[in-house]
């Protein structure tokens, strides 16, 4: 009843040295913004609204577009970096590991997704964060993108998430890899509503077609959650705090349809709830036990 093309990708950085805080999810979205902006504008004094290439400017689809097609408020941002959650400040060297989601058609910009990236590495998240770009990888065909030289656009593979094939668990788990913006105790209905609010939206920008609804019942087994306050500061919107859970739930399943449980496997790639272009909601699926 719909389709959404999405490409997952993962990119392995490296840094020879890191001093990196609490939650990096402001940082790339961020930091990804400004050093697109400084490559891709010849303007010294940008006005992006009035811009006759404003719709095919990836900057401006990402940052500064006011309405979604289907609505009145800014539309889902079509790339998505999704870091690491630590949770603590975190120092160390090495590599780390970041997913980025790629919605509709927005591949075909992959060549300034990867050289956003380098620039942001060079730059540095921080003074004492600064990184190279090891290798890029597409998550659904196992191929590598980019190897720190060339890159490889026949490696990439974005699936049809209209397509996704219903899991099958009598009882799962939910494991937050990143905040979810909601309160706990979290149910199972619940969550399945906040992924299929954020589809939606995707859908509506970037797809076709209709997300239908779902009918679920089940009982909460075991769960654990932890609290977070979230600071977030940009020059347009100032100091905001955010408030996200992390950690894990147990569900039984009384009874589901089929859209439920394709939900919940379309949830496991793009996530559920709002803030999306901050790596919010981001969650891994698996058997009770293990």
């Amino acid at each position: 009843m719909f389709s959404l093309k999405l490409t997952k990708l993962k990119a392995r950085l490296y840094f020879p040295r890191y001093s990196l805080p609490y939650w990096l999810g402001n940082k790339f979205r961020g930091g990804f913004g400004n050093v697109l902006f400084r490559a891709i504008c010849s303007y010294t004094s940008p006005r992006c609204h009035a811009c006759a290439s404003k719709e095919e400017c990836l900057y401006y689809v990402i940052y500064e577009k006011e309405r979604q097609k289907l609505g009145k408020s800014q539309p889902p941002r079509p790339i998505i970096f999704v870091p690491p959650f630590f949770g603590r400040k975190e120092n160390g060297r090495g590599e780390l590991e970041i997913e980025i989601n790629i919605l509709g058609n927005y591949y075909t910009y992959l060549p300034h997704v990867i050289y956003g990236l380098r620039f942001l590495g060079k730059i540095g998240l921080n003074y004492e964060s600064k990184y190279e770009v090891a290798s890029i990888y597409d998550a659904f065909s196992r191929k590598e993108v980019y190897d720190g030289f060339r890159v490889n656009a026949e490696a990439l593979k974005p699936i049809d998430l209209g397509k996704i094939e219903p899991v099958e668990l009598k009882e799962f788990r939910v494991d937050f890899k990143t905040p979810l913006e909601a309160r706990s105790p979290l149910e199972a209905e619940c969550l399945l509503k906040m992924i299929r609010r954020r589809l939606m939206l995707f859908v509506n920008e970037y797809g076709e077609g209709k997300v239908p609804d779902f009918s679920i019942e089940t009982e909460t087994i075991e769960e654990s959650w932890k609290k977070h306050e979230l600071l977030h500061s940009s020059k347009r919107g100032g100091t905001r705090k955010f408030y996200g859970i992390t950690g894990y739930a147990k569900y039984r399943v009384k009874q589901a349809d089929e859209n439920a449980m394709k939900l919940l496997k379309i949830g496991e790639l793009i996530g559920a709830g709002s803030k999306a272009s901050f790596g919010f909601g981001f969650f891994k699926i698996s058997s009770p036990n293990g």
